[in-house]
């Protein structure tokens, strides 16, 4: 199934963290952003999230809305609709991954902690969230003008990477935006754009995640992260791999 989000676009952003630069507004602005989200003991959000890819004259469009419930250390909800549906639950002893579109879900043993378990922007413990953008801005990254969205000031960063073939016959370009609230720290918006170069061809991918709403230590009562198998959902087995890894599906 496919992984939640932006954890592959964090890996590929992590790939051109490489020459270092000084950007101090940047790093004070990440640093807090970071503390806010830090010490969540329980967390709610809701976002849409836009997936454009362009290849010549061909171009998709993929419209989502993402809700997720987190609370501290293990147990979470995580409900994706869509033309890509998902349900992701850990009650705190088990998690479940449930797909509507096939009525199957597999299930494993849950964590000892989401935030060990690729949690972060748009999923799981928050408590990742500023490491991802870290990750994705905090070596090479520019302070924006500053802007209004639905009426409240937000900081802008961004940061560019490229990186070309040895033959020159293929390159990247990869440039993150993140909008973030100036009153509470917490992110907006993050917009990603990528070009990749193949001789003649192109093609562009661009992801937008927008929160609609963020709650930071709301009451969540632990009824909210049970899950019932849907009636006739079957259970599909999941292959263990070696000892430490996350399960897989067969």
């Amino acid at each position: 199934m496919r992984t939640l989000f932006l954890t592959g676009l964090v890996a590929g952003a992590m790939l051109f963290a490489g020459a270092p630069s000084r950007a101090q507004d940047v790093q004070t602005i990440l640093s807090k952003v970071a503390a806010a989200y830090k010490n969540a003991k329980s967390y709610q959000a809701q976002a849409t999230m836009t997936q454009v890819r362009q290849m010549g004259s061909q171009k998709q469009q993929n419209t989502s809305t993402i809700t997720t419930k987190f609370k501290a250390p293990n147990k979470m909800v995580t409900i994706v609709e869509g033309r890509d549906r998902l349900q992701v639950y850990s009650d705190g002893k088990t998690m479940y991954i449930y797909s509507p579109k096939d009525k199957e879900y597999m299930k494993a043993p849950a964590p000892a902690s989401l935030a060990t378990a690729g949690s972060g922007i748009g999923s799981g413990d928050p408590s990742q969230i500023g490491v991802q953008l870290q990750a994705m801005f905090g070596t090479n990254a520019k302070k924006l003008a500053d802007r209004r969205v639905g009426g409240k000031p937000v900081f802008v960063i961004q940061s560019t990477q490229s990186q070309q073939s040895p033959d020159g016959k293929s390159s990247i370009r990869m440039t993150a935006t993140a909008l973030i609230d100036k009153a509470t720290y917490v992110v907006h918006q993050i917009i990603i754009e990528g070009t990749r170069s193949m001789g003649t061809q192109k093609m562009a991918d661009n992801i937008t995640i927008t929160f609609a709403s963020q709650q930071i230590n709301p009451n969540l009562p632990d009824s909210v992260f049970a899950f019932k198998p849907p009636a006739g959902a079957k259970e599909r087995q999941m292959q263990m791999p070696s000892p430490g890894g996350p399960p897989a599906p067969r």
